[in-house]
């Protein structure tokens, strides 16, 4: 069983996983539909001159803002990452110092307390 901490971790991580891919996705959808449109407006420039029109120039510098884009969010997101494993290894210190795994695997000779038994309350 992980601790509570490493529990929130693995979640925190699938998060940011998933926001790494949403970026991703949206930057890919974004340049392929501007591939397209400019495969549209290339045909007339390649009809007569048998190269890619100047518009191209506009999608060249927005494909590389995307890029850029992409990686300041990914760079953002894990050195988001490299803090929170930072944060980890510190709350795995006082268990691991204390003999308890942070997984609480082999923790056998643990015991909790036994509960006293509550007075009974209500009909008899």
């Amino acid at each position: 069983m992980a601790t509570p901490h490493r529990v929130v971790d693995g979640l925190v991580t699938g998060l940011a996983d998933g926001a790494k891919g949403v970026g991703d996705g949206v930057a890919g959808a974004v340049k392929d539909a501007g591939g397209k449109l400019m495969g549209v407006l290339d045909k007339p420039f390649a009809d007569v001159t048998k190269k890619e029109g100047p518009h191209r120039i506009i999608d060249r510098l927005l494909n590389g803002t995307l890029d850029a884009a992409s990686g300041v969010g990914d760079g953002i997101i894990g050195a988001a990452e490299t803090f929170g494993q930072g944060i980890m290894k510190a709350l795995d210190q006082p268990a691991e110092q204390t003999g308890i795994p942070p997984d609480f695997e082999g923790a056998k000779g643990l015991k909790l307390p036994e509960l006293p038994e509550l007075p009974k309350i209500g009909k008899k």
